[in-house]
């Protein structure tokens, strides 16, 4: 299995050190490992994000590890970008300088606030499902109209505190899923969701199951914050592909697709 969403503590709300997430990766008999550290100019999300003047660094140190570990597993690098249509340009202008594997887009902001965060109005229940979604479903949109990304990275994200919208408003991912086959864009299967009060990965199994019929390739991530959740969960990921109909997943280097055996 390939764990392609593994943070830093460059994120300021990770722990450990890149080489243990990479012992981590190598104790849990994955074959591949990829960084996939948070970068935002969301001004509220800025404290949980690495600076750009520390993306150099990161890519050298992943870079590093990769012959350091060469004959042990395969290491990885890139970055989730949190949407911001303001700066997309500043966004493209990291993507072209650095030889990143991957680049993620996600989306965490809804007007400037962090609406997974346990310190939202939405995780304490003071928003309206059908509002969140339909808005996210929107920027969410927004960023499909870009192609600085590889990955759509967790693309039922709001559910994280258990809160579904109105059947009508999930309807609305089907647009998503049109696009995101039309970009020729991969999703993320992350396991996090697992381990957050919707008990449940993202995306859903059935959102899973129409990516597959869609043909729309994956990618597994745990979205690890600590070396420990490296991997984690990753024997349900593949009976949840497995059940989708997938057959192997899509990994990248230097952002050109690979296929993996599931």
């Amino acid at each position: 299995m390939i764990d392609y969403h593994v943070h830093t503590s460059l994120c300021n709300h990770a722990a450990g050190t890149m080489e243990q997430y990479v012992r981590a990766a190598v104790d849990r008999g994955l074959s591949t490992i990829c960084f996939l550290d948070h970068l935002t100019f969301q001004e509220a999300g800025r404290p949980n994000a690495m600076f750009p003047r520390e993306v150099p660094m990161y890519v050298y140190q992943a870079r590093r590890l990769a012959r350091q570990y060469r004959d042990r597993i395969t290491v990885r690098v890139g970055l989730e970008i949190d949407f911001s249509p303001r700066h997309v340009d500043r966004c493209r202008e990291i993507v072209d300088t650095f030889d990143l594997d991957v680049v993620g887009g996600s989306v965490h902001f809804l007007d400037g606030e962090d609406v997974v965060s346990r310190r939202s109005a939405w995780a304490s229940g003071e928003r309206v499902a059908d509002d969140v979604y339909t808005r996210y479903l929107g920027v969410l949109e927004s960023m499909l109209d870009y192609d600085y990304f590889d990955v759509v990275c967790h693309l039922d994200l709001p559910k994280k505190y258990n809160q579904r919208p109105s059947p009508s408003v999930r309807d609305g991912f089907e647009g998503v899923l049109a696009k995101i086959r039309e970009n020729h864009l991969a999703v993320e299967l992350n396991t996090s969701g697992l381990h957050h009060p919707v008990k449940e990965a993202f995306p859903s199994p059935d959102l899973l199951r129409r990516c597959a019929r869609l043909e729309i390739p994956v990618v597994t991530g745990s979205d690890a914050h600590a070396p420990e959740s490296v991997g984690r969960e990753f024997d349900r990921a593949r009976d949840l592909l497995n059940a989708a109909g997938y057959r192997h997943l899509t990994g990248f280097s230097h952002r050109e697709r690979e296929i993996v055996p599931l």
